[in-house]
């Protein structure tokens, strides 16, 4: 049931790491499906170097995933001796026959011929091996323009992609391509796998809002830094919840960076906007200078300028042509329109009569710091306008909130793990620990101890989701897991958590569970042969607990607490 799909989105929008995670796992399971997977570069290439570039990795990606051989830093692909001997140590006589073979129609240089043997050897190695290989090619577009019929590379093969047009229909060697310019690659699919031979998929760039928040949180937390609620809201906004800029602004190099005011934010993303240097114009300009030089005109920037600025709606060719005083015949425009779409700084609307900006406020910003004052000799005035945008954010309160309550009933592992490495990162105890729990219904004398020593104790190192291994027994996931240790002695902080409402707060069974979870910890304590000064675990349910479960919970040395109790300080 095999179909064949191409994955369609922007620069940074995840695409490769769709495919490298894939070929990861396939690799992992080392199952039934090989993974193939190849990155289209765009440099000139001569197609028979390209062909043999293209056969040695995929050979060298087959008898990785054979022999369980890591494969070279960035999967460099192996030279012939290195594949030949990798094939002979383990007697896989017909990969030694093609690859002989293959040597000899390259050594002879029949282009076509080697072409179509690296081409179709993925296809013809799972029918050999009663397999399936996933033949993945990122940034496949780029076979339009740089693959060269001759050595000298004058002479471009545009209709390269083409010779897979009946290989993308295989059922043991379907394919996942992608394509960074989307208007480029849907050309390119319309022209040559005809028939929907290609199945699209989109991969947008943007998140939720509330996504977009947890990123920011994540981001900050990987880097180090420490971001309040409010600063973490204006990251979201002014990135349009998008991961690419929030974690290109968070690993700003700018040496006055500052992410411990929104002031701070605002500047620091005025700078990464207009540094040439940087990430974020890097990406962009990259679209945009590489479609101006194709289209090359004043008209063409006219018109990309205001489909900036009236992103939000859609355009007809009329208003188009009317904003450029009627310069340009009907077909004329409609040629600087289809170049701006193909180069992925426009979209066509519901009919071919319509057009838009890409709903992109740093792309406008990027595009307008380049081109509007050259075009309406305003220079724009970024600063300023990321200001007005924050301002717009401090009107919308409500809906901030919002967001930020939506974050924690989503992720309540991330709050509670954000509070520990930032404590962890201060070399300070949990700030308030002993008040934040829910009262213990019978007093014990250990838990007293216990909840005075770890609302004193430091912890060098936290965790989220740890998985936790010990030998013979089935591995577990605790939530949030903090350890610390001196000369002497260790101790740990453990953290089960249950986001759900009144009506399904935790079962005695789920508590049991974690008690086993808390017993597996002391077992990995004892290994460090280091005396266990002690064990906090702690069980956080965000709507609280039924009474005879909780009753149970403290008898066992577990603490408490909810989403109420842990939030009051």
């Amino acid at each position: 049931m095999a179909k064949s799909r191409a994955l369609l989105g922007r620069r940074k929008s995840g695409k490769s790491a769709i495919m490298q995670r894939l070929f990861n796992i396939l690799w992992s399971q080392n199952g039934a499906v090989i993974p193939f997977y190849f990155e289209m570069q765009d440099y000139e290439q001569w197609l028979l170097e390209f062909a043999d570039v293209y056969y040695r990795t995929f050979v060298s990606q087959y008898l990785s995933f054979k022999t369980r051989t890591i494969l070279d830093q960035n999967n460099q692909p192996w030279g012939f001796d290195q594949l030949i001997r990798m094939a002979t140590e383990i007697g896989d006589q017909l990969t030694l026959e093609d690859i002989n073979s293959f040597k000899k129609c390259l050594a002879t240089e029949k282009v076509e011929q080697t072409m179509n043997w690296a081409f179709s050897a993925p296809g013809s190695f799972a029918g050999n091996n009663n397999a399936f290989v996933l033949v993945m090619i990122d940034e496949i577009q780029y076979m339009t323009k740089y693959i060269y019929r001759d050595k000298a590379c004058q002479y471009l093969i545009r209709r390269l992609p083409g010779a897979y047009h009946g290989l993308v229909e295989s059922k043991i060697a379907p394919m996942l391509v992608s394509g960074s310019y989307v208007g480029w690659m849907v050309q390119m699919m319309q022209e040559i796998f005809v028939g929907g031979r290609l199945k699209r998929t989109e991969i947008p760039s943007k998140l939720m809002p509330a996504e977009g928040i947890e990123a920011v949180y994540r981001y900050a937390d990987f880097y180090q830094l420490d971001i309040t609620d409010e600063a973490a809201a204006a990251i979201n906004q002014l990135t349009q919840s998008d991961p690419f800029y929030i974690a290109s602004l968070l690993r700003s190099d700018w040496e006055s960076r500052d992410f411990n005011s929104v002031e701070g934010i605002i500047r620091t993303l005025d700078y990464e906007i207009k540094n040439r240097e940087g990430e974020l114009f890097g990406t962009w300009s990259e679209y945009i200078f590489s479609t101006i030089k194709e289209v090359n005109d004043q008209y063409a920037k006219k018109i990309l300028l205001f489909l900036s600025k009236e992103r939000h709606k859609e355009c007809t060719r009329v208003e188009i042509s009317n904003h450029l005083g009627g310069q340009l015949s009907n077909g004329e425009l409609e040629e600087k329109l289809r170049g701006l779409e193909y180069g992925d700084l426009i979209t066509k609307g519901v009919s071919n009569f319509r057009y838009s900006g890409i709903p992109d406020d740093i792309l406008d910003l990027i595009f307008r710091e380049l081109y509007q004052e050259e075009i309406e000799q305003v220079k724009p005035d970024i600063s300023k306008e990321l200001h007005d945008k924050v301002a717009a954010l401090e009107k919308e309160k409500k809906s901030l909130r919002g967001a930020l309550n939506e974050l924690k009933g989503r992720l309540l592992e991330l709050i509670i793990y954000r509070e520990i490495n930032q404590a962890r990162r201060q070399a300070k105890p949990l700030t308030h620990f002993q008040n934040r729990l829910r009262p213990i219904t019978n007093h014990e004398e250990p838990m007293e101890q216990i909840l005075t020593a770890c609302s004193t104790s430091q912890f060098q190192t936290v965790w989220m989701n740890y998985s936790l291994s010990l030998p013979q027994t089935t591995v577990v996931e605790l939530d949030v897991f903090a350890r610390g240790s001196d000369t002497d002695s260790c101790w740990a902080l453990v953290f089960e958590i249950k986001n759900r409402d009144e009506k399904h707060t935790p079962t005695l069974t789920e508590a049991q569970w974690f008690v086993t979870k808390v017993e597996k910890v002391r077992q990995l304590l004892a290994e460090m042969d280091k005396k266990i000064q002690f064990v906090c675990p702690v069980y956080l349910s965000a709507k609280g607990f039924e009474m005879s479960v909780e009753e149970w919970l403290h008898k066992q040395g577990i603490f408490t607490a909810d989403l109420a109790t842990w939030e009051v300080n």
